[in-house]
């Protein structure tokens, strides 16, 4: 039986330098500015541009320590989107035995409150999953903030369900037989702070690939066992735009969109599946390829 290794590299990239802002937050809110003004506009824009103004803000202007920058004034450093996008770690797999609400029963170990991690029914070509940030973890147990699925919350019995860590840049697929489909999951958030929302888009450098050879782009809707094949699926179930949001869809070098939303978003999550397949007359080898993700404000 031949048998390949497949891993991927993901890159995320973010609209603007990341600065630490005092934020007024709740668990569903945030307030990123506020001010004593006269006047100034929140939506001002055109087919291309938008504009955010204030006029005759109180304080306004810049302080520095040794440590610190003070930037006073309303909208400054203003950041319209923050983007994080991880891969599923293969190496952090474990057992998930009951899943009720937010909370899953399953080894915490190597978990810590923030990671984000992912909760799989029946893991394979048609697993079920669901993504979460972790906000406690006790004995035995991990509870998330919330779940993202694509429409559908996993059934956790302890027979072919797992948990894993969303982590780091890269994901692998491990040896594949013509007999399986292998997936790996990559998750992202996006927190969009303009009043039209934002769309993440994927492409690639080439075809997944070793050498000469490579492995065929999924053209009829299914990466299916036994077939030579690779694509992906989103959870975002409402796109217009292209087919990932219905079917498994191949990667290319154009720009596809995977996940968008219309309105300011706080912290939306959504992730791809990406699964892949040999058959007999495959070649062996090391197969590779980069995977970019992009996240653009909608104007």
């Amino acid at each position: 039986m031949k048998q390949q290794i497949f891993s991927f590299a993901i890159v995320g990239f973010f609209v603007w330098a990341s600065f630490a802002q005092a934020d007024m937050t709740s668990s569903n809110f945030i307030i990123r500015w506020d001010t004593v003004s006269t006047g100034g506009s929140d939506t001002a824009s055109s087919s291309t541009y938008l504009l955010n103004d204030t006029v005759e803000s109180t304080t306004a202007g810049t302080s520095a320590s040794a440590s610190y920058q003070l930037n006073q004034g309303y909208r400054v450093d203003t950041q319209l989107i923050t983007f994080e996008a991880v891969g599923q770690d293969a190496s952090s797999g474990r057992t998930a035995t009951t899943l009720s609400g937010t909370t899953v029963t399953t080894s915490t170990t190597g978990l810590s409150v923030n990671d984000l991690i992912v909760v799989i029914q029946d893991e394979g070509v048609s697993q079920i999953s669901a993504i979460g940030r972790i906000s406690s973890i006790g004995s035995g147990v991990v509870t998330v903030d919330a779940w993202k699925t694509s429409g559908t919350t996993p059934t956790i019995d302890g027979s072919g369900d797992k948990v894993y860590l969303l982590s780091g840049t890269s994901v692998a697929l491990g040896n594949l037989s013509s007999s399986t489909v292998s997936t790996a999951i990559i998750g992202f958030e996006v927190t969009a702070v303009n009043d039209n929302g934002y769309v993440v888009q994927i492409f690639e450098d080439g075809a997944l690939r070793s050498g000469a050879s490579d492995i065929d782009d999924v053209s009829d809707g299914a990466v299916t066992a036994g077939s030579e094949e690779y694509g992906g699926i989103s959870s975002d179930t409402s796109i217009s735009t292209s087919t990932f949001d219905t079917a498994d869809t191949g990667i290319t070098t154009t720009y596809q969109d995977i996940a968008s939303e219309s309105t300011a978003s706080f912290e939306s999550r959504n992730f791809i599946t990406l699964k892949t397949s040999i058959n007999a007359s495959t070649t062996s080898g090391s197969y590779s390829q980069t995977i970019s993700l992009i996240a653009s404000a909608n104007f």
